[in-house]
């Protein structure tokens, strides 16, 4: 008997901590959002107004603007993230010494703090001394002093390449992985039936790596819908609103205008739009369904 219950012992610790600073939070965050509470009037929680907060959210033009531009950099950042990622991991999947290196080389970028990453380039594209202004000044002189992060959309590109430049890397390796371990027969059945490498890609690579993309696509879209330190150090989900994503927006509601039980219901209301891609995701990976 007592050998059968050790091993909850031995976990219990563990449960504890992960109740303590998960479970709890959740389910008090939740209560908070059925609760009017701005910390400018009171530093009690307020009234229970049931799901008038969520209520409210679907009538805020400032939601639906979040929500829009949360649309927009998901499925750009997604695309391009994988997209590259599939080319990066076809060019670095080859069994070659010097590729190698290129690969240990290419988690650096992974390995940098997001907050730092936005804050340099934000350097980089100031249109005073930014080093990407002088380069794209030099060859194209027009564009030499453009303001990229004053312009709506300049801004969501330059949000989206630093998304995508964060999370490239980890992306390719997943694909480098899985393309190294596909089997070197059919890529020699296909070259002795006369295929080129486009057809070979798209014919055995593609349909061979599509549980791996699924996999990066659920990854990546739960990490473009929760990106938040480079929105705040690069565009600060300006100019205006353009790069307000529901992430910022619930930051702005409960820790710029401290409105605790809105900002609440809006981020359970962008956790369960979160799970919903999530499930469609799995949904479709389990039933190993192709892309047609």
């Amino acid at each position: 008997m007592g050998n059968k219950y050790f091993k909850y012992i031995l976990l219990a610790p563990a449960l504890l901590i992960i109740a303590i600073i998960t479970i709890f939070p959740l389910i008090r965050s939740l209560w908070i959002s059925f609760h009017e509470w701005k910390l400018t009037e009171s530093l009690k929680m307020g009234a229970f107004i049931g799901f008038d907060n969520y209520v409210k959210a679907f009538s805020d033009p400032n939601f639906w603007n979040s929500a829009w531009v949360t649309l927009v950099f998901t499925v750009a950042a997604v695309l391009v993230t994988i997209s590259c990622a599939i080319m990066v991991a076809l060019l670095l999947s080859k069994e070659k010494t010097y590729i190698s290196y290129l690969r240990a080389i290419l988690i650096i970028p992974f390995a940098l703090s997001p907050a730092l990453v936005g804050y340099s380039w934000r350097f980089m594209l100031n249109p005073d001394y930014g080093v990407f202004s002088a380069i794209v000044g030099f060859f194209f002189p027009p564009l030499a002093d453009v303001v990229w992060l004053g312009n709506t959309v300049t801004a969501m590109i330059a949000l989206i390449s630093v998304v995508v430049w964060i999370w490239l890397p980890f992306m390719s390796l997943m694909f480098i992985s899985g393309i190294m371990g596909l089997p070197k027969e059919v890529y020699e059945a296909a070259k002795m039936d006369g295929a080129n490498s486009i057809q070979t890609f798209f014919r055995i690579t593609l349909p061979m790596i599509q549980p791996i993309v699924l996999i990066a696509t659920i990854l990546m879209t739960m990490f473009s819908l929760k990106q938040f330190d480079p929105i705040v150090t690069l565009t600060s989900g300006g100019p205006g609103n353009s790069t307000e994503v529901l992430n910022f927006l619930v930051y702005t509601q409960s820790f710029r205008y401290f409105d605790m039980g809105y900002g609440a219901a809006l981020g359970y209301i962008l956790a369960i739009i979160t799970i919903g891609f999530v499930l469609v995701y799995m949904r479709k990976l389990v039933k190993g369904d192709e892309w047609n």
